[in-house]
């Protein structure tokens, strides 16, 4: 069953549902006056076929046509106001629309859909939108009025040789239909190979760095030319189409200007029409063929906003995964006591289960560590907290509440977390700080700057916590940016602090100073940190370890370190490799 075209943006053409019927007003009204302009001339030429016109008629007839442009002129600049700048308007709003109902959706849509993708619909698929509300709808109406009004007076003048108007229309409309379905198919593959190029560009940029540092231009270069000539090769077949269309659109008009020709010659010998309403007649036809040709055009227009449109709709009609449950419960400040209930998780669309049978509990002020070999479902589990993902079996509960019994807004708001991606806005360091506190003055950040050991660091940039530090924080390294991300994560004072691996680029000296600061400040929190250095969780309440998502240790150091285990044997080695590095630096100064 096909859903309505317009089933996402009905509201907001309802909403400008008179700004259009103004525009359409205003574009009636310039038609008509464009076509008394031929009757004008017409009688003119009569007058003067037959002698008889004077000055004073000359001038009323110079007079009549000087209003009439003018008039025409105004009438345009409104139509112009009332339906373009509507378009632009409708176009707004749907992007945000658009970037609203992105940002509801859940983690999972993202893992498979491409940022390039994403983007192309933003633009250029939105781009297409807009010209169907704008110059569609224009040609579409001026389609109408225009072929109307100029049938309506060749008419008055001549009902036979209107007739042989008529003769290639039904091919004009079988021309049309045909090419029509063609195009829409063609603009939608156009489409679809622009978002793929587009999410080639945007991956090599902003992975520049590593095709830089494995000296893989050639290679990118020649992916990114492969998909810009795939994407060629579907606008040749477009053109294609358009190359037939147009043409034969143009082709089959023209025979109605050959047959006016012919047989308004012979009505004109044969004294059954004026020479005035001759000329007057060919003034109409050339104003009924541009509609007749833009018959092509507005079919290509909507058939492009078409097909852009269904893609648009095709992310509109994702509904998030994750959602409040009716009635669920706003709570502005949690405790932070998060309980585990027999927990198994896998990821949508994997029938392999990520974690399986997870039991554990975290209490305001305490401190839980997390270890494990890589994909043990470390990350998985933190993700959880936050209702990133949701469970499929057990229960996760913090303050005895069910998460899924929490607004998730205010859930959210209530956890700090810093994922291993420490990703940063192109901005300042204080407004990175500020993401989810606006309102955190400079004594505040300079304050959480200290926390997190990033004083001497500061005074090597430029503008100090103004300094601008680029795309993804680019010009830091990264033990900076997994400080900066901490202290953005601090600035909401949470009950709930996760740090996924945050401190993984920072050196041992710094990482124990962080760790000091971190531990006074737990009182009140449940902080939770995953590491595979493990001097990171040593001094943890509790470490869990991870493997092939269950808990196969659990305790404090001393605890693991006694069960001989995993853990033991995780510390031993970096203990050894430690020591060994040591010796080296000790060496070499």
């Amino acid at each position: 069953m096909n859903k309505p075209l317009f089933r996402h943006i009905k509201k907001l053409l309802l909403q400008y549902k008179w700004k259009y019927i103004t525009g359409a007003f205003f574009l009636l009204l310039t038609d008509i006056f464009q076509l008394i302009s031929p009757k004008l001339i017409g009688w003119g030429v009569d007058y003067l076929n037959k002698g008889t016109l004077t000055f004073k008629s000359l001038l009323l007839v110079f007079i009549a046509l000087l209003l009439l442009t003018i008039l025409t002129a105004i009438f345009r600049f409104f139509w112009r106001m009332q339906i373009l700048a509507t378009a632009r308007r409708l176009e707004a709003q749907i992007r945000e629309k658009y970037f609203t109902h992105l940002q509801t959706l859940s983690l999972n849509f993202f893992n498979y859909k491409k940022t390039g993708e994403l983007m192309a619909l933003a633009t250029n698929d939105l781009g297409a939108v807009r010209e169907m509300f704008a110059f569609g709808i224009v040609m579409l109406l001026d389609t109408i009025f225009l072929g109307t009004l100029s049938i309506f007076f060749l008419l008055s003048i001549s009902p036979k040789l209107t007739l042989y108007i008529a003769i290639p229309l039904p091919l004009i409309t079988l021309t049309i239909t045909f090419f029509g379905k063609i195009t829409h198919r063609r603009f939608k593959l156009v489409q679809d190979s622009f978002a793929k190029l587009t999410d080639k560009a945007e991956e090599t940029i902003a992975g520049i760095r590593v095709v830089k540092a494995y000296v893989q231009e050639e290679a990118e270069l020649k992916k990114f030319v492969e998909r810009a000539q795939d994407l060629l090769n579907k606008n040749i077949n477009l053109v294609k189409a358009w190359g037939f269309m147009f043409p034969t659109i143009e082709l089959l008009a023209g025979f109605s200007v050959l047959f006016v020709f012919l047989f308004g010659g012979l009505e004109v010998i044969r004294g059954n029409i004026s020479l005035g309403d001759f000329i007057a007649f060919n003034s109409y036809l050339g104003l009924l063929i541009w509609p007749m040709n833009a018959l092509g055009w507005v079919v290509n227009n909507f058939q492009r906003g078409k097909a852009s449109l269904e893609r648009i709709n095709e992310v509109l009609d994702e509904v998030p995964d994750i959602k409040d449950s009716p009635n669920s419960i706003k709570r502005e400040r949690l405790e932070g006591y998060i309980t585990f209930k027999n927990v198994y998780f896998k990821y949508p669309k994997s029938t392999k289960w990520v974690l399986k049978d997870i039991s554990l509990e975290v209490k305001p002020g305490k401190f839980l560590g997390i270890t494990g070999p890589v994909g043990s479902g470390k990350t998985s589990l933190v993700s959880l907290i936050p209702r990133l993902f949701d469970i499929q079996k057990g229960e996760i509960l913090i303050d005895d509440i069910p998460i899924k019994n929490l607004s998730l807004y205010y859930l959210r708001k209530n956890i700090g977390f810093v994922p291993q991606d420490s990703f940063l806005f192109s901005d300042t360091i204080a407004n990175n700080i500020r993401f989810a506190k606006p309102d955190l003055s400079d004594e505040e950040i300079y304050k959480l700057i200290k926390l997190v050991a990033l004083e001497e660091d500061l005074k090597e940039f430029p503008d100090g916590i103004n300094t601008i530090v680029g795309e993804r924080g680019v010009t830091l390294s990264g033990g900076q940016k997994q400080r900066i991300a901490i202290a953005r994560a601090l600035a909401i004072n949470p009950p709930i602090l996760i740090l996924d691996d945050a401190l993984s680029a920072v050196d041992s000296k710094t990482e124990k100073q962080i760790l000091e600061n971190l531990l006074e400040l737990r009182q009140d929190k449940a902080l939770i940190i995953i590491a595979q250095r493990l001097s990171v969780i040593q001094e943890a309440d509790e470490i869990i370890v991870l493997k092939d998502g269950k808990i196969i240790e659990r305790g404090d150091h001393n605890k693991l370190m006694r069960l001989r285990g995993f853990y033991a044997e995780l510390f031993e080695q970096q203990k050894i490799e430690s020591e060994l590095e040591r010796e080296e630096d000790e060496l070499l100064s």
